[in-house]
């Protein structure tokens, strides 16, 4: 029997120990006494409680593969580590060190307490930048210095960096080698000409989400000149060491899919597909899924509002693709706290993909086809009053008619970009349009008829 060990560190603290015994495919997790005995400790998340005896092995699983990226980018990562793409453990031993969230996994010879002060710091000039986001077709953006530099869940090029200072003034980038932690997340234009702006699409998106008071990351878009959106990371805050040394301070956050302990697979609420007899199931995650987090939060009135006008954000600006990897909480001894909001797009804006809907409202699963009775219905298998509901979806409305336009007209964009925010704004016009007019339909159906 082998059964391998990953050191599991919260900044220089040990928090737990990591087992996995690969030939019962078996998973293991013990947190540290030192750990536990802390005023302030907490677990991963809700199914791996500090307080329990012994943690299912399939939950410590499904965890740690929720970590990991997705599609082609973990092709990728499996292929330059050597490892298989379903090697859950290989692959997390190799990408550890750098995840979402509080915690770093860690083979046992090194050394977790180590300072950044001993971190090589491995620049990475704009220009060098923008040649790497050219030559995609020829090397693998997220390997740089033959090193997989992606370990955070998504499909999208993405590149993990340290800036020292403000990215908005030309703050120096750096890749984040251990012990030193990333604080922003960059994301070039994708090769696939099936999605045009996408860059600008994101970065409209998150703005409005700001502007209309909305909790989001910060997002700027950055030029090499290629457009780049650089995304601030939450779970990461800069800070100065006794010493005087740049360090960053890890905040642990968790996905709805590790809120709720299903694979990555279920972030879809069809888990299984969404044509012929595979779309009778809906096992995945859902908005009611997304709801009954609230068992774990403290602040429950504060987070089910916050969740309420996501999901009313989404239809504002036709994102399609809002599923459980893109609902995050922050956690702590307290418990559940919604995150900042992320990953924000228009995918309406482009034919070429499905617009089926990630999570259903009600039963409907077209966008076009959410109206009065399918928002009524959403409220009800959420515990929402439709009242306030039809209060929150007229004051989004109004901000967004408020918004939409300057932004698009005053935004950081070129002229292409500049015609495609305009379709957005005017986009986000019709939907504020369509959810006011419908979220007051839905007040007035009866609770018979759903």
């Amino acid at each position: 029997m082998t059964v391998h060990h990953l050191c599991i560190w919260h900044q220089s603290e040990l928090v737990a120990t990591l087992t996995h015994d690969t030939m019962e495919n078996s998973w293991g997790l013990v947190y540290a006494p030192t750990w536990k005995i802390r005023p302030k400790a907490f677990g991963f998340s809700p199914a791996l409680s500090l307080d329990a005896e012994k943690h299912d092995s399939q939950s410590i699983r499904r965890f740690i593969e929720n970590l990991l990226p997705e599609g082609r980018a973990l092709d990728i990562a499996a292929s330059a580590n050597g490892v298989g793409r379903s090697n859950i453990y290989g692959l997390i031993h190799e990408l550890g060190a750098e995840t979402t969230g509080a915690f770093r996994f860690l083979p046992e010879h090194v050394d977790g307490r180590l300072e950044p002060a001993h971190a090589e710091r491995r620049q990475v000039s704009i220009q060098e930048l923008d040649a790497r986001i050219r030559d995609r077709d020829k090397e693998e953006f997220v390997v740089w210095d033959g090193k997989v530099r992606l370990s955070v869940a998504g499909y999208q090029d993405k590149l993990l960096v340290y800036v020292d200072g403000r990215i908005e003034d030309g703050g120096a980038m750096y890749l984040p080698d251990y012990p030193l932690a990333s604080t922003h997340i960059l994301k070039p234009q994708p090769v696939d000409s099936r999605f045009p702006h996408m860059v600008v699409n994101e970065h409209f998106c998150m703005s409005l989400a700001k502007a209309m008071g909305m909790p989001v990351a910060d997002v700027f878009l950055l030029r090499t000149p290629r457009p780049v959106l650089a995304v601030t990371r939450f779970d990461r805050t800069p800070i100065k060491t006794p010493a005087g040394v740049p360090s960053v301070a890890r905040r642990h956050v968790i996905d709805l899919c590790q809120a709720a302990d299903v694979p990555v697979s279920y972030k879809y609420e069809r888990n299984i597909g969404g044509s012929g007899v595979a779309a009778q199931y809906r096992d995945g995650t859902s908005f009611p899924t997304l709801f009954n987090q609230l068992k774990h939060i403290n602040n429950k009135a504060s987070d089910k509002l916050l969740m309420m006008r996501w999901a009313l954000f989404q239809l504002l600006i036709g994102n399609c693709d809002a599923h459980g990897k893109n609902y995050s909480f922050f956690m702590d001894n307290q418990g559940l706290k919604s995150a900042p909001w992320y990953d924000l797009v228009s995918v309406v804006q482009y034919p070429a993909i499905s617009h089926e809907l990630a999570m259903a409202y009600g039963d409907v699963f077209n966008i076009e086809e959410v109206k009065g009775f399918a928002l009524a219905d959403f409220a009800v298998r959420c515990n929402i009053d439709r009242k306030l509901m039809q209060r929150e979806a007229k004051k989004m409305a109004s901000s967004a008619r408020k918004h939409a336009q300057g932004l698009a007209q005053t935004g950081p964009y070129l002229e292409e970009e500049s015609d495609f925010a305009a379709q957005l704004a005017s986009y986000v016009l019709l939907q504020a349009d369509r959810l006011e007019q419908y979220a007051g339909e839905a007040v007035h159906i009866k609770s018979a008829r759903l």
